[in-house]
């Protein structure tokens, strides 16, 4: 009897061990086996120095657009790019500074000799060269005959240095705020605007980095704090805050030559023409009404660069690109046979100004009228709290982001209504947006400890790794649920 109880139990646990073998499906692997230990050999891998800040056009780009490609091929991805294979080249400019430069102020009793990185960076795309000159203050740097403005009305800029801060006079409040913006806050304009008034320099206040400025030949500018605009207003009744929060407040310029101030600054750079490539990989769809009606998940690989000091961009974004490929990962060892294709694309060049992304759109994978949607990962490495942009709009997607986080996640879950792009854009998603694609960007909130954003301080230590896992888990547990509903629309 107790031979047959032994025999009977024994068989009752065979049979329930292989219930639950056969209940532990490929999909249910696969999202265990999104980790935040592998985005993290991710990210480390994306910012060590050897690809020194990933600035699109540079060889250290081009060997980390590699590096990304071959992964997608070892997880079975069928390659996207052009010629069958996983990038999708395209022309950039590349300008390569060699180090920190020389920033100088000398004065009356002042001879001061500024420090990188506390006092300035070198400007991402300056002239190389020697400069001394005197400054000119001409706050914003905006020339706006429609809005009845000029910085440059009244003062002769020619062969000198101007000093700009960023942003525009006025504040979001203002009715024509949103022209303002678009049109004139822009750090591309404000070059331009200097060079056609003939200055031969400038110093870009605010010390931030930022890789979208054109190159101008023999034009030679950087970034910096405010204690170096101090020392130039030295003399005068103001100081750097106070000036420009006057400029606002009078809705009006306060424009002046610093007189008795030199400033000299020299920079070693070597510019270019190249090209820098997006990397594309995709799970082709199985249903031949929908196989050119893809899903696009996104994120850019490019940074900073290394322009006098490795720029890592952990948050930023190579904390967005992990996800995508840790979620391609899991996607591709599913056992999912998505409906309609599942397109990965790390794009390329989103700094200076979204080039990557402006040019898949150009030159789609599949028909971008037929696309279902874009998910978009820019900074999503740091927080407590999930957020999906855009999705309140559309009740069935939101449903499926919902779902998945009550059922797998339990994180607070923010959600937003949809808005079309219009006016000055800074995302990929907002680029597919405005091109008629619905993109929806996926990110986190409650921030831990301090986050850094353009800045060298922005480390792989300063991201949250479990946060990171969830968002890759949110997204693969969505994206295996809606690449195989034929059903859905996306229209508001």
């Amino acid at each position: 009897m107790i031979k047959k109880y032994i025999l009977c139990l024994g068989l009752c646990i065979g049979m329930f061990m292989s219930q639950a073998q056969r209940e532990y499906t490929a999909f249910d692997k696969a999202f265990h086996s999104v980790s935040s230990n592998e985005i993290m050999e991710f990210v480390y891998e994306m910012c060590k120095p050897e690809h020194k800040g990933r600035l699109a056009g540079s060889p250290e780009y081009t060997r980390c657009a590699h590096w990304a490609a071959n992964y997608f091929s070892a997880w079975g991805l069928t390659p996207g790019g052009d010629n069958g294979f996983y990038f999708q080249n395209f022309p950039v400019q590349y300008t390569d500074v060699k180090d920190a430069g020389v920033l100088k102020v000398k004065g009356e009793d002042m001879d001061v000799t500024y420090r990188m990185p506390d006092d300035y960076y070198p400007g991402t795309h300056t002239a190389s060269g020697v400069l001394k000159g005197e400054p000119v203050y001409v706050g914003f740097g905006i020339t706006a005959p429609d809005l009845g403005y000029d910085d440059y009305a009244g003062i002769d800029v020619r062969g000198k240095i101007v000093v700009i801060e960023p942003g525009v006079p006025c504040e979001r409040e203002n009715q024509a705020y949103a022209r303002w913006d678009e049109f004139y806050s822009g750090s591309v304009y404000k070059i331009k605007n200097a060079v056609s008034h003939g200055a031969a320099g400038a110093l870009f206040t605010g010390k931030f980095s930022h890789p979208g400025i054109l190159y101008n030949d023999g034009f030679i500018y950087c970034h910096v704090s405010d204690k170096v605009v101090n020392d130039l207003l030295t003399g005068t009744s103001w100081t750097a805050r106070i000036l420009k929060d006057k400029i606002r407040g009078d809705k009006r310029p306060h424009s002046m030559v610093l007189t008795g101030k030199e400033v000299e600054m020299m920079f070693r750079s070597f510019h270019a023409p190249s090209q820098t490539q997006n990397v594309i990989g995709y799970i082709p769809g199985t249903d031949k009404r929908l196989k050119d009606a893809p899903i696009i998940i996104g994120a850019h690989l490019d940074h900073l660069g290394c322009p006098g000091i490795l720029f890592p961009g952990a948050l930023d974004n190579a904390s967005g690109s992990a996800i995508v490929m840790e979620t391609a990962k899991a996607f591709a060892q599913s056992g999912v046979k998505p409906l309609r294709p599942v397109v990965f694309i790390l794009f390329g060049a989103e700094e200076p100004g979204m080039l990557g992304s402006k040019f898949y759109v150009k030159h789609p994978l599949f028909p971008l009228e037929k696309t279902l949607c874009m998910f978009n990962l820019d900074m999503v490495g740091n927080g407590t709290e999930l957020r999906v942009g855009g999705v309140n709009t559309f009740p069935e997607l939101k449903k499926y982001f919902t779902e998945a986080n009550e059922q797998y996640l339990r994180r607070i879950l923010h959600t937003s209504d949809y808005s079309k792009a219009s006016g000055r854009m800074y995302t990929d998603g907002e680029i597919f947006n405005f091109n008629g694609v619905p993109a929806f960007s996926l990110g986190t909130r409650n921030k831990v400890g301090r986050t850094y954003y353009h800045v060298p301080q922005d480390v792989p230590e300063t991201l949250t790794p479990e946060i990171m896992e969830d968002v890759s888990k949110l997204l693969y547990t969505v994206l295996c649920k809606l690449a195989c509903d034929p059903h859905i629309r996306l229209s508001e």
